[in-house]
């Protein structure tokens, strides 16, 4: 009877030593972001125990530190009703609480967790501060309370100073925050958190080299640890070490393959502006949660990018569709469906979109530019031109946008403004092709029968665009180019310069080898005639 009695107790030990270690692994998953490989632990745990009421509140833990505070009240509430006298489930319902702004009930929340626990149980104490430093709605003054309590039950714990280091980060004190976390590495060189801590302490002061020491170290000492690979990822893409980057949040996702880290990916290949990519990535990210609005908004990104105007489109109207009103607008919403507005013809609506994206932030004066393209290609010139000027007039414009007006004066065939403006255009750069040939085709226009008159007021300004042309512009200009050589041919014709009219001639037929303009004055007498 004494041996079976013996083989029992040795099995109930064996038993609890093996539930502690398991319940270790789902909190180091959590601990880890590898959210939903915990999930799957703290199911299997809770089959097991289903009396355990620190199972369900670290069950809890995981979705609450995954931004699901809506899943983790529910086991918090479980965790007191399968064990009342835990005082575990307390804490997770007061800071379900503190999350909703009821201090006063969280606060009563947390006392019981405190009463139950008699002030003797480090964890409780930790758990209640870390909620009061990392809450919105901050408690300062009682977590270092609580976390004093705790050093004193627990001098050795690592976790109680990596709390105070935060706590006094919070405070905006770096030097007792790293002096904290430092306390905590002496403690336990293999506490990967007090290590990361350290990194992101010299991140935030911009010491990104010191940051990447620290990162590295928190790799070495455990390369599970995903929060490690995605700091890294962070600080290498604000080096706009992009390839670098990826590489380091593809390790994180492999770490971390949860659905919230999936679209989290292809949100940070978006900002690397790797829009191929994070159009993969949110597809895949879509197909464990087709709800998730920030996937559409950013697939319009980079479908915008990619210029595929139609599925950017697509996408942007999802976006609108299933976008809730707690999912704060940006204004690039409007300005990306009002450029595909643009694209497919929408014109109307586009202005709309960009006049919204203006309104939200009235530093983007640029999609002026945006809607002044539209009234240009409606043939609306006198709305064009009045936002170009008013641009202008505000310091804010560049010879693009004096070109942008000379092109509606032209096109309203008010040649006169046309002209004194492109005139405006080569006086603010005089190297700038586009201005001499404008001016040229506004001549054109003033003086439409040169022979007559005898002016051939064009002929400089034609020249002046042949000579500022760069080779690299010779196809995109082709027709320009054909267009200032046909101009200096019948020039030179007319002044009976034959041969000189041959060169530009032979030019236009190397351009264009059907141009029977050239071919027939190619094989006139007068041209055989030139060697």
């Amino acid at each position: 009877m004494k041996k079976v009695r013996l083989f029992f107790s040795a099995s109930m030990l064996i038993s609890s030593a093996l539930f502690s270690q398991t319940l270790n692994d789902a909190i180091k998953q959590t601990t880890n972001e590898q959210f939903e490989p915990a999930e799957a632990t703290f199911k299997s745990l809770v089959q097991s125990n289903p009396t355990s009421g620190e199972i369900y509140f670290y069950y809890g833990e995981n979705f609450f530190r995954n931004d699901k505070k809506d899943q983790a009240a529910p086991l918090y509430n479980k965790a007191v009703e399968v064990n009342a006298t835990s005082p575990f489930g307390y804490i997770g319902q007061g800071k379900i609480l503190w999350e909703q702004g009821k201090q006063t009930e969280a606060k009563a929340s947390f006392y019981k967790a405190q009463t139950l626990s008699s002030n003797k149980n480090a964890t409780v104490l930790m758990k209640i501060a870390e909620e009061y430093i990392n809450a919105e709605q901050k408690n300062l003054v009682d977590a270092f309370t609580l976390l004093d309590l705790a050093a004193k039950l627990e001098p050795k714990n690592p976790e109680v100073f990596v709390l105070m280091g935060d706590a006094f980060l919070e405070q905006n004190n770096g030097n007792k925050a790293i002096e904290n976390y430092e306390k905590a590495a002496a403690l336990d060189p293999k506490s990967v958190r007090a290590t990361l801590k350290q990194g992101q302490l010299w991140n935030r002061s911009r010491n990104y080299e010191k940051a990447l020491e620290f990162y590295k170290k928190a790799k070495l000492i455990d390369s599970s640890f995903a929060p490690a690979y995605r700091e890294l990822a962070e600080i290498y893409f604000r080096a706009g070490q992009y390839k670098t980057a990826s590489a380091q949040y593809k390790r994180y996702l492999e770490l971390n393959p949860n659905c919230s880290a999936k679209a989290r990916y292809a949100g940070f290949l978006e900002e690397a502006k790797q829009y191929a990519e994070s159009v993969e990535a949110a597809k895949e990210a879509l197909k464990c949660d087709s709800n998730n609005v920030f996937l559409y908004r950013y697939l319009a990104f980079d479908y915008y990018f990619l210029k595929n105007y139609e599925d950017g489109m697509k996408a942007s109207k999802k976006y609108f569709a299933k976008k809730t009103p707690d999912v704060k607008e940006i204004p690039q919403d409007y300005e990306y469906r009002g450029k595909f507005y643009a694209q497919t013809g929408s014109d109307s609506l586009a202005i709309i979109d960009f006049k919204k994206a203006m309104e939200m932030d009235t530093t983007r004066k640029e999609l002026n530019n945006d809607i002044a393209g539209i009234y240009m290609k409606l043939k609306k010139f006198k709305e064009a031109i009045e936002i170009y000027q008013r641009k202008i007039k505000a310091g804010k414009g560049n010879v693009n946008d004096s070109l942008a007006i000379g092109r509606a004066y032209y096109y309203s065939k008010d040649y006169v403004n046309a002209d004194t403006t492109f005139a405006d255009v080569i006086r603010l750069r005089p190297s700038f092709y586009q201005g001499y040939l404008w001016r040229a085709k506004t001549n054109v226009q003033m003086d439409p029968d040169p022979k007559t008159s005898g002016k051939w007021a064009a002929k400089s300004y034609y020249e002046g665009f042949i000579a500022k042309l760069k080779p690299e512009d010779t196809e995109k200009q082709k027709t320009f180019i054909i267009e200032a050589y046909n101009y200096l041919g019948f020039y030179n014709l007319n002044k009976k310069e034959y041969c000189t009219a041959k060169s530009f001639f032979l030019l236009v037929f190397n351009l264009d080898q059907t141009n029977a303009t050239a071919k027939k004055i190619l094989d006139s007498p007068e041209s055989k005639k030139c060697q």
